[in-house]
């Protein structure tokens, strides 16, 4: 078998260099370098968490005082369309806030946050719902005519209130296209 030479030192894989053996390596010859921006119009989801934490905080917080106050059901129910509204304008204030996000951007993080809400509330207000039914004397026909208008109604509310947060939250910086050497 042939002898390898063994590299000069200051070369790259050499087992002089730093009094170790290090493997070969070659680096590449080509790059690829591109010069396309493409602008971040995607939902980032760490602004849509928080601003969903901050909804359902904040109606939380303000459910349990409705309680507190020995508000009814159907008081309750008043008392929890207006502050998950509010919760939901303040958390998605923060979120188009957080994302910097334009026009249509802020819109649609709103929406996201609202929806997301929207999910968790129907789940939880679904059994109060249940609940409430059992204990009524109306026939279910129309309790269930009842429940579905006021929820549908309460959520209408709430998604105007989330995308008004999410327009006065939206960011003031207009995106500018720099022209690049191509362009000019």
């Amino acid at each position: 078998m042939a002898e390898q030479e063994e590299p000069k030192e200051g070369s790259k894989g050499g087992s002089l260099e730093g009094g170790m053996a290090y493997p070969r390596y070659y680096e590449p010859t080509v790059t690829a370098v591109t010069d396309i921006v493409v602008p971040a119009t995607r939902v980032q989801w760490g602004p849509v968490i928080a601003g969903v934490i901050l909804a359902l905080a904040f109606s939380l917080l303000f459910m349990s005082l409705g309680v507190a106050l020995g508000l009814g059901p159907y008081g309750l129910s008043f008392w929890l369309v207006a502050f998950t509204a509010i919760g939901l304008f303040l958390g998605s204030m923060l979120t188009a806030r957080t994302a910097k996000a334009g026009l249509l951007p802020a819109v649609v993080h709103s929406i996201m946050v609202w929806s997301i809400v929207l999910i968790l509330h129907a789940i939880t207000l679904g059994n109060l719902g249940g609940a409430l039914a059992a204990r009524m004397t109306a026939s279910p026909e129309e309790l269930s005519r009842g429940f579905g208008w006021w929820f549908f109604i309460g959520f209408i509310i709430m998604l105007a209130a989330s995308i008004a947060g999410g327009l006065l939250g939206k960011s003031h910086e207009e995106h500018r296209e720099e022209p690049t050497a191509r362009q000019q």
